[in-house]
Parts: structure tokens; sequence; C-alpha cells
């Protein structure tokens, strides 16, 4: 825990991508595990332009090359390793790296697949769908670059634009859309959706490190104009609480009537 007072943000879209309300929305916040969104984008369009396969398999690995030349290669530490993704050396699907990088948020997925589309690719996707401020510019787990500055990051408004984007279709393919929808829906850690009746259509992306709790989340159909995505981003608390506040959120602004702020 830091000494600075916590930090709550949050933004709800309606289907058009119109604010319902917000909170500290354009505060940017370091992005964790939602960038993840980003780079299945930037992944997914690479497959819509013929680019890559989802079905092409590489060597599975569990140790990256960091950004600062200077640096040797890194590793996960205990906490941070995908216990499920095959072992060094293995073949692995881009697939799987994709699955893997968004329903259990694995680590070594999401390099395997920012190194074939490239860090800019990844910011270029937020930014073309108009979450100007969310970029990334190391791998996950660089350290030695994040000590010389790099880093990934996003706004709550950001995320929530990210979301109404894909749930729109705006992101990338028909097909590749309802994939990554998918897997958003089987995310196996959930914080808004905890909140969400269970016959309401949902999914979502959450992203924690020490001090930082955030989920970004579609609630209802993706098309329905009665649908809404959800980002809150939350710093200085612990995960329970922090949970509890996201949750909350949520939970309060699921009973507040879905009325778009006059112009």
């Amino acid at each position: 825990m830091t000494d600075k007072p916590p930090v709550i943000a949050f933004c709800l879209l309606d289907s058009s991508g119109a604010i319902l309300a917000a909170r500290n929305e354009k505060r940017v916040f370091y992005a964790a595990s939602t960038i993840k969104l980003g780079v299945a984008i930037a992944v997914l369009r690479a497959v819509d332009r013929g680019d890559l396969s989802l079905t092409a398999e590489v060597p599975s690995r569990h140790q990256f090359e960091s950004r600062m030349q200077e640096a040797p290669p890194f590793e996960f530490v205990p906490g941070e390793i995908d216990e499920g993704f095959p072992p060094a050396g293995s073949p692995v699907t881009l697939a799987t790296c994709l699955e893997r990088m968004i329903t259990v948020s694995s680590n070594e997925g999401t390099n395997i697949l920012t190194e074939l589309v490239g860090l800019d690719a990844v910011t270029n996707a937020f930014a073309s769908l108009g979450a100007t401020t969310a970029r990334m510019t190391r791998l996950i787990g660089d350290y030695s670059a994040r000590e010389a500055g790099y880093t990934h990051e996003a706004s709550a408004l950001d995320l929530a634009t990210t979301m109404q984007a894909i749930c729109s279709g705006n992101a990338c393919s028909q097909d590749s859309t309802s994939l990554l929808l998918d897997h958003l829906r089987a995310q196996t850690y959930p914080v808004i959706t905890a909140v969400v009746p269970a016959n309401t259509d949902s999914g979502s992306k959450s992203g924690w490190v020490t001090d930082i709790e955030h989920d970004v989340a579609f609630i209802g159909t993706p098309g329905d104009p009665t649908s809404a995505m959800l980002a809150v981003c939350t710093e200085g608390l612990a995960p329970g609480p922090a949970h509890e506040s996201i949750r909350g959120v949520a939970a309060a602004l699921m009973r507040s009537p879905r009325t778009p702020p006059e112009p």
C-alpha cells in the first residue's frame, strides 16, 4: 500500500458510446492486464488482414528479451506465471495464446502475441478506437524497461471506449469480434460481472498489480440498445476493498436509469 489517498475512477457508456456516468474517467492509471484488450485487437486485426493465422504454431516460451538491449532476458516471477501454459519449446497455437491471454490473463501468451504484432500496433489499435491515452511500451514483466520509464497505461474512459468498440463490431471483423466476446465471457477473474444478474449476458477483462485493481465489462447482449460498458479503475486499495469498491460502483450504476446526459 502507498501513503497516497485511494483513487477510484469509473466510466459507464451506453451501447452507442455515450457517457451515462463517470468519475475521474480521464485519469490515467497503470493499466495492468487490461492492456491485453489492445493486444487482442491488434492480433485479431492482423488475422483479419491475413497477416497472422490463429492456427499457426509457435514454440512455447517463458523467457523474453527486454526492450533494454543491455538487460538480460527476463522470466516471470511466482504469481505471474501461467501454470497451464505449455512447457517451453513445445508447440502452442496463436489461438491458445489469445484464449489464455483473456480467460486466465496469461502473461506468456500476451508477450508471444505482442512480439508478433509489435508494441506500436497495440497502442495504435487503442488510438484508432478513440482510446487516446492508452499505450503499451514494454512487454509484461520487463522490469528493466519499467525502470527506464516504459509502461502500459489507460484511463477508465479508454477501457470503456475500447469495450464499446469491441461490442459494436468496430474493433475487428464479425468472426474475430465473436471470438473475442466469447473469451471475455469466459474470463476466470470476474469482478464487475459478479454482481450482474445470472441471466444477463456479460464479459470482462480485469487487471491487477500491487495497489492496482481494474475491471472493464460489457453488460447485456452486445449490440442491444439496452447494453452498457463499464470500466472501474482503482489505485491505493488492497484487493479486497478494491473489489468491494468496484462491485459497489457496478451495482449502484446498474440500479440507475440508463439515460444519456443532456448535450
